[in-house]
């Protein structure tokens, strides 16, 4: 069992946790009203304010970890479920392979007069989910409870709601598909010397050094990559077989991931250094300051223990826990910039030249309208739009900023905000915007000095290569990621919410044929009746053979 936090700093490391190999308990607390804004009660000290989920009400936050099991977990296979007895067979008639036990908390909170009952619960989170069907195939009613959290012992009618919990958490894991499943014994035995080894301290190993290791419960090469991929995929470890990662395996996961949530919960951020709360707010940092942190894990430590022998003991495995994190340091670091948490900017150097680091997530700066009108009132291309159609997994923008950063330096140092990064392109003078909205990826290209003209040239490179990256992290879920490419017909701010002026490009290219201008498809009556520049879209349209418009891209 895993309980993985759920402040909006960890949604970028939840990637490491979810499997399809596994089912979910949602909890929900019932005394809440769905439609309320979270951040309203939420206290914590990682709360989302200033965040992209800044706004976010329950019903909002319960259909986003609804979507998110949905799109990292499934593999798009269903079946019957001999128990579903619901009434929209015909319409739905198979579940999700990843089933959802929900739980209602804290009914005994439950306010009089509130409109959250018994009765009426379930309807409100099921119709926090009706524009989008395949979700309400991860709920159903026979595994759904209500628990309450008395602070004294249960009575006996509370306690035999949590015994229904335990025998649906049963009955939940013996119909999951791979239940049953052969898996040889050698890899049993592999797995249980792994864990001794991470029980002995242990926390990376060398490819070459656990293929030996192999060897000796008679696990051949192939065998062994076929086991390594297993492993990762049950949480067991982490491992990526590209790029400078294949040679190295980490064997304790939550050790892991603990690097990350050191740096981005420290204590002392506004402490340590006189700029280190324009470093944090911007999600940079330093090498030396990631350093400091691990090296000062103390703060992350609970209450100091009475026991003297114990209490030394603790101090011995703290000193050892932080001197793993520097020893390691170079592979955390490599890992986390694979999975998009954490990367280094290139070409930029703080004040006493310490290498700086990105991570998205902490980033707290909106991307302002003098930013955008600066972009606006230049020229520019039309704005080319991602739209995903169900789902934008909100770290996507995180790994794509981190893969985009691989290939271009950005404009300056101040080019990072929560919802845009700004980059500099290879051709003198041009310079383009990668932004998130609700529903969307957005990328437009601009020029600083009003005397430099858009390349067609550039524009269609930025365009290709940038599709090629959203193409390949679109890869990496279990289950595809469906959107559609296309441009905004309106002269839209960069960042701004795109989804009612969105134009399929298959749609767009049919119409613009050799116009300089046409009138908008989608905004043609009353006062909504707009003009487009076609000319600006052309430039921006790639060959089929290059990009195709469909859907499934």
């Amino acid at each position: 069992m895993t309980d993985f936090a759920g402040q909006v700093a960890y949604y970028a490391c939840h990637q490491v946790y979810l499997s399809r190999r596994a089912f979910y308990i949602v909890v929900i607390d019932m005394s809440k009203n769905l439609d309320e804004e979270c951040r309203l009660y939420d206290t914590d000290r990682h709360d989302p304010t200033g965040s992209l989920f800044h706004s976010w009400t329950y019903g909002e936050y319960f259909h986003f970890w609804l979507q998110t099991i949905n799109t990292y977990c499934n593999d798009g296979i269903t079946q019957k479920d001999p128990k579903d007895t619901t009434a929209i067979k015909d319409s739905m008639p198979n579940v999700n392979l990843q089933p959802v036990i929900l739980i209602a908390s804290h009914k005994d909170q439950l306010q009089v007069g509130t409109c959250n009952t018994s009765e009426t619960f379930y309807s409100q989170l099921d119709a926090c989910l009706s524009k989008e069907q395949t979700l309400k195939q991860l709920i159903i009613p026979y595994r759904y409870f209500e628990v309450e959290c008395p602070p004294g012992a249960l009575t006996q009618k509370q306690q035999m709601t949590i015994d229904r919990v335990k025998k649906s958490i049963v009955e939940t894991v013996q119909n999951l598909p791979h239940w049953g499943e052969e898996v040889p014994l050698k890899w049993f035995e592999l797995e249980k010397s792994l864990s001794k080894r991470k029980a002995n301290g242990e926390k990376v190993l060398k490819w070459l050094e656990l293929k030996e290791a192999a060897k000796s419960f008679s696990i051949d090469e192939d065998d062994f990559n076929d086991v390594l991929r297993f492993l990762h995929e049950i949480g067991k470890i982490l491992y990526f077989s590209v790029d400078k990662l294949k040679n190295t395996i980490i064997i304790d996961v939550q050790w892991f991931v603990n690097a990350f949530k050191y740096i981005i919960t420290d204590e002392k951020h506004f402490a340590r250094e006189d700029n280190i709360n324009v470093l944090v707010n911007t999600g940079k940092i330093t090498g030396q300051y990631i350093q400091e942190i691990w090296k000062d894990i103390e703060s992350h430590r609970d209450e100091p223990c009475a026991d003297t022998n114990l209490s030394v003991e603790t101090d011995r495995h703290h000193d050892s826990l932080c001197q793993s994190y520097l020893n390691h340091k170079d592979e955390i670091l490599q890992y986390m910039d694979k999975l998009g948490l954490m990367t280094r900017i290139e070409g930029h150097l703080c004040a006493d030249n310490e290498e700086i680091y990105y991570i998205p997530s902490m980033n707290r700066t909106d991307f302002s309208i003098e930013n955008k009108d600066e972009i606006r009132g230049k020229q520019k291309s039309a704005m080319m739009v991602y739209f995903f159609k169900s789902y934008l997994p909100h770290f996507f923008f995180f790994r794509l900023v981190v893969k985009c950063l691989k290939k271009w330096k950005v404009c300056d140092e101040n080019s990072f905000f929560k919802n845009a990064t700004l980059y500099k392109a290879e051709e003198a003078g041009h310079y383009f915007a990668i932004a998130v909205s609700k529903t969307s990826i957005q990328l437009q290209i601009f020029t600083r000095d009003e005397k430099v003209k858009m390349d067609e040239k550039c524009v269609k490179k930025i365009r290709q290569t940038v599709e090629d990256f959203i193409q390949e992290i679109t890869e990496t879920f279990h289950r595809g990621i469906i959107y559609d490419i296309g441009f905004s017909c309106s002269d839209i701010k960069i960042t701004d919410e795109d989804e009612d002026f969105f134009l399929k490009g298959t749609d767009i290219k049919q119409e613009i044929g050799n116009s300089n201008e046409i009138t908008c498809p989608k905004h043609f009556r009353g006062n909504y009746k707009h003009k487009i520049d076609a000319g600006k879209i052309r430039v921006c349209l790639l060959e089929r053979k290059s990009t195709s418009f469909s859907s499934d891209n």
